[in-house]
Parts: C-alpha cells; sequence; structure tokens
C-alpha cells in the first residue's frame, strides 16, 4: 500500500508548480489514495486558507472539498481511521523521534500520518513535508518523490 498524506493529495486538487508528479503518480496505477481519517480536516482548512489568500476563485474550496468527498465515497481516497492501533504505532513513533541524537521535532498531525501509514501497513509514503519525511525515513517507509 502507498500512503499519502494530505499535502500530496491537495495537489491532487490545486494547480501547484509539482501537481504534474503527483497527478502522473497516481496515473501509474489503479489503486486508491491512502490516508488518514484527519485528512477531511486538513483538506478542508487547507481549501478555505487558499481561498481566503485569493489563490482559489470565491466558492473554490467548497467546490473543491465536494470533490474531495466524492473521491472518498467513490472509493479513489480510503482514508484510516484513526484508532487504537494508530495511537499505539504513534507512541512507538514519539519515543524514536525523540530518541535520535538529533531528535525530530515531528508535530501532532504528521505523527498522526506516519502512524496511520504504519497501521495501514504501507510500504511507500507520498508526502512533501520535511519533519514527515524525516521521520518515516526513520522507520524505513520508501518515500516519493
Amino acid at each position: 500500500m502507498t500512503y499519502w498524506d494530505t499535502s500530496a493529495i491537495l495537489k491532487l486538487y490545486l494547480a501547484e508548480p509539482d501537481s504534474r508528479y503527483f497527478l502522473e503518480l497516481i496515473a501509474k496505477t489503479n489503486a486508491p489514495v491512502f490516508s488518514s481519517a484527519i485528512a477531511a480536516a486538513e483538506a478542508l482548512c487547507a481549501l478555505h486558507r487558499k481561498e481566503h489568500a485569493g489563490d482559489l476563485k470565491r466558492g473554490g474550496a467548497k467546490a473543491l472539498f465536494q470533490q474531495f468527498c466524492e473521491d472518498c465515497k467513490a472509493g479513489r481516497i480510503v482514508t484510516i481511521p484513526y484508532g487504537d492501533d494508530v495511537v499505539a504505532e504513534a507512541e512507538k513513533l514519539v519515543r524514536l523521534a525523540f530518541a535520535q541524537p538529533r531528535p525530530v521535532m515531528i508535530r501532532s498531525l504528521d505523527l498522526i500520518h506516519v502512524a496511520s501509514a504504519l497501521a495501514g501497513k504501507a510500504r511507500q509514503l507520498v508526502a512533501t513535508g520535511q519533519r514527515l519525511r524525516e521521520l518515516a525515513g526513520l522507520v524505513r517507509l520508501s518515500l516519493l518523490p
């Protein structure tokens, strides 16, 4: 399974300089995108921030979020529930992150993403955030890009 964090998923909906890479990546497979259940709240917030900043037309955040929700309902995006298995992985990850000679100063939502990837048995992680990628590297998840 390949796990996508929210920043990578958003590149499928927003025209950003590197969006083409992510669109090509998803086009290479019929497999759904796997992510955490928190991706919906993160996407909603990010889209509205973009609209407020003027990067999206008025109503654009609502339309793009609706498309995201439709993709979830259609099974193109599969979310991993935040449950005891994710919490257990998060506990291990926090200990690992802060046991490093140079601790990985991971943020809570990034921690949930990596823990969800592990709980879902992912082998690859598609992500852009540096701290998230650094933590994923500690547990030997293959990173894209």
